[in-house]
């Protein structure tokens, strides 16, 4: 199974927002990048309020920040806990502010 060391986030796990503070711990570093699709609000449930992403190459420029750890992975399963059941895990190709491409987890519209 491959490894995947990167996580693309765009809404409260961002460097400088509310949930920051879950991934302080895993000791990595951060890049801006953005992805392709549609930004939408989750408008019921216990994810009320909150943004997710529906990823389209057709769509718009949804920007967001990756966060790159090699203890990413040992902790995935916690994150998935707590991005909860509106949400899905997926790799997506994320484009970096220099133009290159790199694979990361993302948490898309379940």
């Amino acid at each position: 199974m491959k490894v995947i060391d990167n996580l693309f986030v765009y809404g409260t796990l961002q460097k400088g927002k509310q949930h920051e503070n879950f991934l302080n711990n895993l000791n990595g570093s951060w890049k801006k990048g953005y992805v392709f699709g549609e930004l939408l609000n989750i408008s019921s449930g216990p994810n009320y309020g909150y943004p997710v992403v529906r990823l389209n190459a057709k769509g718009s420029k949804i920007y967001g920040m990756v966060f790159h750890s090699k203890y990413l992975e040992s902790h995935i399963k916690k994150i998935d806990e707590f991005e909860g059941d509106s949400y899905k895990r997926v790799i997506s190709k994320i484009i970096l502010e220099d133009g290159s491409q790199i694979e990361s987890y993302l948490y898309e519209l379940k």
